[in-house]
């Protein structure tokens, strides 16, 4: 929905180290890997766990591994839309991984919890997990849904992997009721480790061929509204503050996402002013999070609209 002549080359490297080509619309910033960089079709059923896994190194994580990880991370997600589900909804995630929101849906108790996942190990695990859901090991442009079926739709950290994003939105605005509801996330390109920290050597590890689209606000607000949605994008953290304290000190990441996400207690809650100090730090976070996504520079964005 941009025109070609509007872009322009900025040279980056990729994570691992291989140099690339972006292409960012001079406008809205938002970025596009050059083609030549692109994984191939086959690459998230087989390699993509075993390159980007919860292990900054790159080792395979199994899925129930995953699951225990991110588990208060996607009980934030969750929150993002779980004011729309009621016992009747009908609910499709696009790209639900190893199940970690698709599983409080689930446990929410809609009538119809339905996910679509390419990686089989993924799919595998989350059917065991939530025997009453239907998974359907696929890539969503390759399955024929039923029109106008699902009351809500989701997707995390998926659409930047695809192509044609506009696409998927099309497809998914097809299987949507009128009015139904839309939960997207999506990396940010405006990440404030990105644009706002001093030499900390992030720009290496954020770009990577597996992320072929690089959202920013306006250009996700724009997408949506083009596939005929009506909503809003919003500023959304995923690494909290000691995070991006670990980032600017040692100019790389932290060994594991579990180590990453999690809040610091650093002091012993039964000695003096203890328990003091670890409330402390869980509020410096807090109070982070809210200066960030006042910003819009969270190292996410999340549109939340209704079709039309």
């Amino acid at each position: 929905h941009y025109n070609a002549e509007d872009f322009e080359p900025k040279d980056i490297v990729l994570r691992g180290g291989e140099k690339a080509v972006l292409w960012v619309h001079s406008i809205s910033g938002h970025g596009i890997l050059d083609p030549k960089f692109l994984v191939d079709g086959d690459y998230y059923q087989e390699d993509y766990r075993s390159e980007y896994s919860a292990q900054s190194a790159g080792a395979k994580v199994v899925p129930e591994e995953h699951f225990k990880i991110y588990r208060d991370f996607n009980e934030k997600q969750f929150v993002q839309f779980s004011d729309q589900l009621t016992h009747d909804s009908r609910y499709l995630e696009i790209g639900c991984s190893f199940g970690g929101v698709l599983k409080r849906v689930a446990d929410f108790g809609v009538d119809v919890c339905h996910g679509i996942e390419p990686n089989e190990e993924d799919v595998q695990f989350i059917q065991r997990m939530c025997p009453e859901s239907k998974i359907f090991n696929s890539i969503f442009e390759d399955l024929e849904l039923e029109q106008e079926y699902y009351d809500v739709v989701a997707s995390f950290e998926a659409l930047e992997h695809m192509v044609s994003p506009g696409r998927i939105l099309q497809k998914a605005s097809g299987v949507m009721k009128k009015n139904g509801f839309i939960n997207i996330e999506v990396p940010n390109h405006r990440d404030l480790l990105l644009g706002s920290y001093k030499n900390i050597s992030y720009e290496k590890f954020y770009y990577h061929n597996a992320h072929i689209h690089y959202f920013t606000k306006e250009s996700l607000s724009r997408l949506l509204e083009v596939c005929g949605f009506d909503g809003a994008v919003s500023s959304f953290l995923m690494y909290p503050f000691f995070n991006h304290v670990f980032w600017h000190q040692n100019h790389g990441p932290q060994s594991s996402a579990q180590i990453a996400l999690a809040t610091p207690k650093p002091a012993s809650e039964g000695s003096i002013a203890g328990a003091a100090i670890n409330e402390f730090f869980a509020q410096v976070e807090k109070d982070y999070e809210k200066l960030v996504n006042r910003h819009m520079v969270g190292d996410c964005l999340v549109y939340k609209g209704r079709k039309r």
